[in-house]
């Protein structure tokens, strides 16, 4: 078993050139004025990603290929695929094992993670690094994909709360690497809540109740694992539920008003997995990912699942892979219309 710390190597993240506004998806789905209103007026929705054309590897692939165009793809040794939809594809055809063959990968160990949600990229970051730590090969990497086309009117939109988008990531992990060191990782799973979507009216109450002294607690138990404290993190970078979800958790807890990064919430929606990825590569191409501090990624999937990772950016200079770049709908063949 390897000793040190696993890092974030490498990201890379794919949006569709197509765009569309809150008002011509509800319009779509037949929405009333009012729920128009709620998202936009309230929610802080404004424009999204969308492009029925897309098939999901068309989506997924082109990240995953920008980062093993800089890796030997035989180091890559694991590929984690978290999704929150339960059914990525048919129910013939296991879309991870099709991905792996289309990026040349057939020899490395591959499987889903489902049963967070959207929460669920956090929790692949972390298995993925115990699996490498417990690999003992020290030139082994693992990859996490992200990215997830919807297919049923009940999932595109989610009650009044968010419009889902279309974006894809994927990010390289090794142990000892020259990326992000990874601090630590936190998760709380709550059963009793697990139906999700179709939760009753009194559950969703419950667990509206509970959230902010979860996610309190969550990111207190983050930050120690860490060595640090909430004060030693300098951005929140979470995933996109709605402006009103996170305005509430903001005002219970007495964050800072910059504390938590949702620039991305407006021009993008809620990517479900991808949500976390897009932010991290939208920070580091502004230069908000400054050397040397600490950032928390917080995530939180539908039937009560929070998971928070604790990472220092690592110098932009490193050698190696890591780096941040977005790839446009500009190709054509399997990658792009």
């Amino acid at each position: 078993m390897l000793s040190g710390t696993l890092t974030l190597d490498a990201v890379e993240i794919f949006l569709p050139e197509r765009e569309t506004t809150v008002e011509e998806r509800a319009e779509a789905f037949g929405l009333s004025p009012a729920q128009t209103h709620l998202f936009r007026g309230i929610h802080g929705l404004d424009t999204l990603r969308y492009d029925p054309d897309l098939s999901l590897y068309d989506l997924v692939l082109p990240p995953a290929r920008k980062i093993l165009a800089d890796v030997d793809p035989r180091s890559v040794k694991y590929v984690v695929y978290p999704h929150a939809v339960p059914h990525a594809g048919p129910s013939t055809v296991d879309p991870v094992q099709e991905m792996l063959t289309m990026l040349g990968l057939g020899h490395a160990t591959a499987f889903a993670l489902t049963q967070q949600n959207c929460a669920g990229t956090v929790s692949a970051i972390d298995v993925a690094g115990r699996l490498l730590q417990a690999d003992g090969d020290p030139e082994a990497r693992a990859l996490v994909l992200t990215g997830e086309k919807i297919f049923t009117r009940d999932l595109q939109i989610i009650f009044n709360s968010c419009v889902i988008g279309e974006a894809a990531g994927a990010c390289l992990l090794s142990w000892n690497g020259p990326g992000d060191p990874v601090r630590s990782f936190a998760v709380r799973t709550f059963g009793e809540y697990a139906a999700g979507v179709q939760m009753t009216a009194e559950e969703h109450r419950d667990a509206g109740a509970d959230r902010p002294r979860v996610m309190g607690e969550l990111i207190e138990e983050a930050v120690a694992a860490a060595g640090c404290t909430f004060d030693d993190i300098d951005i929140v970078i979470p995933t996109h539920p709605n402006r009103t979800f996170w305005g509430q958790i903001v005002q219970d807890l007495g964050w800072p008003p910059d504390k938590l990064y949702l620039e991305n919430l407006a021009r993008y929606s809620h990517c479900l997995t991808a949500d976390l990825m897009v932010n991290y590569v939208t920070l580091r191409e502004e230069g908000r990912l400054v050397p040397g501090r600490n950032y928390l990624f917080l995530a939180t999937g539908i039937g009560s699942t929070f998971t928070a990772m604790v990472f220092t950016a690592a110098a932009q200079d490193t050698p190696g892979p890591a780096g941040s770049r977005v790839l446009a709908d500009t190709t054509t063949g399997t990658e792009g219309r």
